[in-house]
């Protein structure tokens, strides 16, 4: 596995988040080690950070992020993919690229692809929607054009930088 990397906001405050193999996840560039288990198979977790337990639950999951209690305390909370972006598509954090490509920012299951060969699309309209780690992410389309294909069925486990959307520029 590659590295991972996520920006998080929790309570206003930002994190950079790198997640490496074995459970190594460091974080504003200081090391941990870490290991998470589902409790319940829903919302509940264990969450083990340096050899100590946090009992965690993902209360709600939002539009823009999700409301959490670690160990009785709650957080709010919002998580932005950080690539690895693939060099030839110069996508961005949020799944863009310049190629007119919508590729998908992390590994998930696709839950909705609301647009078919042949519409168009305004800039920002939601081309696909994701989930990953609980949370559903809109990806949208980062210019106005014509949806060219669609390369993936909803209920398909898609991997990081896979190419979901392809758009033509308009004209």
């Amino acid at each position: 596995m590659e590295s991972m990397k996520y920006v998080i906001t929790v309570d206003g405050k930002t994190f950079r988040i790198d997640i490496q193999r074995a459970g190594r996840v460091w974080v504003n560039h200081r090391p941990y080690d870490v290991d998470f288990q589902s409790l319940d198979g829903q919302s509940q977790y264990l969450l083990l950070v340096d050899h100590r337990s946090y009992e965690t639950h993902v209360e709600a999951i939002e539009d823009d992020g999700c409301r959490l209690v670690v160990d009785g305390r709650p957080y709010q909370a919002s998580l932005q993919p950080q690539g690895p972006p693939r060099p030839e598509d110069a996508a961005d954090q949020s799944g863009h690229s310049e190629t007119g490509e919508v590729c998908a920012p992390l590994p998930g299951v696709l839950m909705a692809v609301p647009v078919i060969a042949g519409q168009r699309v305004v800039p920002g309209e939601v081309v696909a929607v994701l989930e990953s780690m609980k949370m559903n992410l809109e990806l949208r389309s980062p210019r106005g054009g014509v949806v060219q294909s669609v390369n993936a069925a909803p209920g398909k486990d898609v991997s990081q930088g896979e190419v979901l959307v392809r758009l033509e520029p308009e004209g």
